[in-house]
């Protein structure tokens, strides 16, 4: 089998029109540097699943064909939803999801997860508010939240939602052997999110009180994270800090003999890949470029580390000043 990557760029190369250059076009497609473009189309820098399907949708060629997958064993899955549906069950099924799936893992005899991390996933941690804050802001994407006439606290979680997240984060704390790769997005993503709401008037004083409270208690927990390489429940974490900017969300396992890719083109929407050899091992050498551009933090007093603390640890304290 040739080289995937290869393949992908003479892909690229063909289906690009002859006046557009296919750096520009990976440039303004990915919102990447000139010179990580070039290193793509040099074959320096692996394509990630993401940029895979990205292209593939693009240029409307079928993904199986460019990995040259055959029928039997590999597959991928993409959860498919009823665009009428409402976007509670829509949610609700998305956290039932993430359940099912880590009580699979909670009874495997063997788990590895390594994922690179860009946004932090409140629906798998137990911070109430920064959870609904979450689950506001998919429900106003969705249309189902006039800003104009609803505030923060009149929102109140649906019980099966509340229950979900409850048994989400109960077993997110359970799970072991996890490898993180954070960028320096990590928590700006959510700071800005509070003050853009901030500025339509969503959040009371209260509001923004409570939610900077469970922030500093966030910090605290991933400071103690960074230090001990354990989280309070005993679980074994190992954090990387990337110099660059990570893409996306990803993450992946691999148990008992099983491997399954997540990787969100969507927030609220992974696609998963399951027993896929091939894009299996393409991800984890896309994986491994980015722990070769981090820095391991866990168990250090690296500069870098403090310097990140430090900043959204005063990004945090400034959500409720004027």
């Amino acid at each position: 089998m040739q080289n995937f990557n290869t393949k992908i760029i003479k892909e690229i190369i063909k289906q690009s029109p002859e006046d557009k250059n296919p750096v520009d076009f990976l440039m303004r497609m990915f919102s990447m540097s000139k010179e990580t473009a070039y290193r793509r189309i040099r074959n320096q820098i692996p394509f990630s699943i993401e940029e895979v399907i990205a292209v593939a949708r693009y240029f409307n060629l079928s993904i199986d064909e460019l990995l040259e997958v055959k029928s039997g064993g590999n597959y991928l899955l993409n959860k498919d939803f009823n665009i009428e549906q409402n976007p509670v069950d829509i949610y609700s099924d998305l956290l039932r999801d993430d359940v099912k799936f880590m009580e699979k893992l909670l009874v495997s005899t063997t788990v590895k997860i390594t994922a690179t991390v860009n946004r932090i996933p409140f629906r798998l941690l137990p911070y109430k508010s920064l959870f609904k804050l979450e689950y506001c802001h998919y429900m106003y994407s969705t249309g189902k939240i006039p800003l104009i006439t609803t505030h923060y606290s009149d929102i109140e979680l649906p019980s099966i939602i509340n229950d979900l997240h409850d048994k989400a984060n109960g077993c997110f704390s359970r799970l072991n052997n996890i490898t993180c790769i954070v960028d320096s997005m990590l928590y700006s993503n959510i700071i800005k999110k509070i003050q853009y709401y901030r500025q339509l008037q969503f959040f009371s004083v209260e509001d923004l009180q409570l939610l900077q409270a469970e922030l500093f208690v966030l910090l605290e927990m991933y400071e103690n994270l960074l230090r001990n390489g354990k989280s309070r429940s005993g679980s074994d974490f190992v954090f990387y800090y990337s110099l660059f900017n990570l893409e996306s969300n990803l993450a992946s396992f691999e148990y008992d003999g099983e491997s399954l890719l997540q990787f969100w083109i969507y927030p609220e929407s992974p696609v998963v890949v399951k027993n896929n050899q091939l894009m299996g091992d393409m991800q984890k050498r896309w994986i491994d470029s980015k722990i070769r551009n981090s820095i391991l933090i866990t168990k250090t007093t690296d500069a870098h580390q403090i310097e990140m603390l430090r900043s959204v640890y005063q990004q945090i304290d400034g959500l409720t000043k004027i």
